[in-house]
């Protein structure tokens, strides 16, 4: 289900910029709230008050709304410069391009890696106990005798 989802997607020839606006959304969010946790850490130490500007709104503070503010400034200087969305819209338009595995296909490789990971384990855990016991008991033992 998943693969003929992402088919259809794939087939339906979705323009790049759309996907730029989604993440440019997504990342303005996850900025924002970043940067009101920064600053209203920083409105502490400084000892400023963080009442709400909005009576009821308890996220109408100070911090909330200069981080949102800070936010969204980013991202409309991120749209408005020529580089930055230029390149943007070059990595959607790859991403399109990108032929993403199977849900099979994704479970085999996650089957075979962890197989590897379990046998590189046993065999790391087997060489420690052998150079632990050539080290500790087997050495001193032969140095003894010599």
């Amino acid at each position: 289900m998943a693969s003929e989802a992402s088919e259809q997607a794939n087939r339906a020839e979705v323009d790049p910029k759309r996907f730029v606006i989604i993440s440019y959304l997504l990342l303005g969010l996850v900025l924002a709230f970043f940067l009101a946790n920064i600053l209203s850490r920083v409105f502490v130490e400084l000892g400023v008050g963080q009442n709400p500007l909005i009576a009821g709104i308890t996220q109408s503070t100070p911090p909330f709304l200069l981080g949102f503010a800070l936010a969204i400034g980013t991202g409309i200087y991120c749209w408005v410069n020529p580089r930055i969305h230029t390149l943007s819209l070059e990595v959607a338009t790859e991403l399109k391009r990108v032929t993403w595995p199977s849900w099979e296909e994704t479970r085999v490789s996650t089957f075979a890696v962890v197989v590897a990971s379990l046998v590189a384990a046993v065999v790391l855990s087997t060489i420690d106990a052998l150079s632990l016991r050539l080290m500790v008991d087997w050495l001193p033992w032969i140095w003894e005798k010599l």
